[in-house]
């Protein structure tokens, strides 16, 4: 599946935990790409009416939601939004950019045909809120994909070889919070077929629910 990205150095980085810059690098940057690939095969098939991507960082999601969605919006807590509506822009990418908490989302109930969380949730204060409020702006029958980590051996030592960073560092033992949140508020959550490329070893899992 061809992806559609920025071209390298395009985009900025938003803080500490975007990884922007490593996206066109190999290693960690074909885990990231593959991990967008991996999301897109749980969307709902042909074209989607309204998005709503929660943690858009950014913006590199949007080029593959710009191809599927009649209308995307992107949030996020950052400050750097502005600057991330400009270089999209610049590349013919127009979500309606907003900046606001995963927490308490500005949208009306049922607004949205899909909600997407790309490696953020692990990241929120409250996972639990954020996919109460995720489902709650779903239309009825719409889908709420999500992208979390595993807590893997294995995994967190190639995270360490990759990144040079260590997980629990970066992910501050959220994971355990989000898989606790998906049990709670996403009982009936499937999950996505791991790509043949990881299987059963893959360091993160694709979660999805219907509104």
């Amino acid at each position: 599946m061809r992806l559609a990205l920025p071209r390298p150095g395009h985009l900025p980085k938003t803080g500490p935990v975007d990884w922007i810059e490593r996206y066109h690098t190999l290693g960690i940057g074909y885990v990231l790409r593959q991990r967008l690939r991996w999301m897109l095969r749980a969307f709902p098939e042909g074209r989607i009416g309204r998005t709503l991507e929660i943690g858009c960082g950014s913006g590199v999601f949007q080029y593959e939601l710009a191809t599927r969605a009649t209308l995307s919006i992107a949030l996020d807590l950052h400050e750097m939004l502005p600057a991330v509506r400009d270089r999209l822009a610049e590349d013919g990418i127009r979500p309606a950019l907003v900046r606001g908490d995963g927490d308490t989302l500005p949208f009306r109930a049922e607004s949205f045909d899909l909600v997407t969380i790309v490696s953020a949730l692990e990241f929120v204060p409250d996972p639990v809120r954020c996919l109460r409020e995720a489902r709650r702006v779903l239309r009825p029958n719409g889908r709420l994909v999500c992208l979390v980590p595993r807590q893997l051996r294995w995994a967190d030592t190639a995270f360490r070889l990759l990144t040079r960073r260590d997980p629990e560092a970066e992910f501050k033992a959220a994971r355990a919070r989000v898989t606790d949140a998906i049990a709670r508020v996403l009982p009936d959550a499937s999950r996505q077929l791991r790509p043949f490329w990881l299987g059963a070893l893959a360091p993160y899992e694709v979660v999805s629910a219907t509104g």
